[in-house]
């Protein structure tokens, strides 16, 4: 298994694993939009790492440095974060997840947020973060209004 930024030569495959995340999520019924994702993983303070695991694409990690809302100082925020459900318990997540701290490290940035809004394994999921060393400050809410 291996990880790297993403490349335009592996955007197609890239989408398939958003639309992958969306299929099994809380938000299943938003279609995808190819040129929304490609103006996101173009914005000058973002990242997006892959793994990779027998010539497969098998998850992704995707964040951006924006600053907290009441301050100047910098945070990292995931704008994205799966791994496909045959690789989930692999090494796969930890070291996507050790990507983008790495790369927040040479942003000069201390403090990473990593949420979850897919409604997926989230008991199963906060463990995990909590396992890496994350705490849970807050939590997410959505309410559909028709």
């Amino acid at each position: 298994m291996k990880t790297f930024q993403l490349t335009d030569d592996r955007f197609d495959e890239f989408f398939e694993l958003i639309e992958s995340m969306i299929s099994e999520s809380e938000f299943n019924e938003i279609r995808a939009d190819k040129q929304q994702i490609k103006l996101m993983t173009l914005i000058p303070k973002g990242v997006v790492y892959l793994a990779e695991s027998d010539g497969k694409l098998i998850g992704f990690i995707a964040g951006m440095v924006q600053r907290y809302f009441f301050s100047l100082k910098e945070r990292v925020t995931d704008m994205g974060f799966y791994v496909a459900p045959t690789h989930r318990g692999s090494s796969a997540a930890i070291r996507l997840i050790g990507e983008l701290e790495d790369w927040s490290i040479k942003q000069g940035i201390s403090d990473i947020y990593i949420g979850q809004t897919t409604a997926v394994d989230i008991e199963k999921t906060q463990r995990f973060y909590s396992h890496l060393g994350y705490k849970t400050v807050g939590f997410n809410t959505v309410k559909h209004l028709n």
